[in-house]
């Protein structure tokens, strides 16, 4: 797993309030971008059941997202 892994770790001592809301946002940027690959490939590919659930789970990231951005600084 850590190979594929996308997301990298934060092993830091001690992280900032605020470095750790510009982390997650950025995270989550990370995660919604891996997402809409995947969406291209089943929505080509005629999967609308995985197309339908992946367009909710972007739309929940970038929300989120967005909720992180002012917070963070970005």
């Amino acid at each position: 797993m850590s190979r594929l892994r996308r997301l990298k770790d934060n092993d830091a001592d001690f992280v900032t309030p605020q470095d750790m809301l510009s982390e997650l946002f950025e995270d989550y940027k990370a995660l919604a971008l891996s997402m809409k690959a995947i969406y291209a490939l089943t929505d080509d590919a005629g999967d609308v059941a995985t197309t339908s659930v992946l367009e909710n789970w972007v739309d929940e990231t970038e929300r989120r997202s967005w909720s992180l951005r002012a917070p963070s600084g970005r």
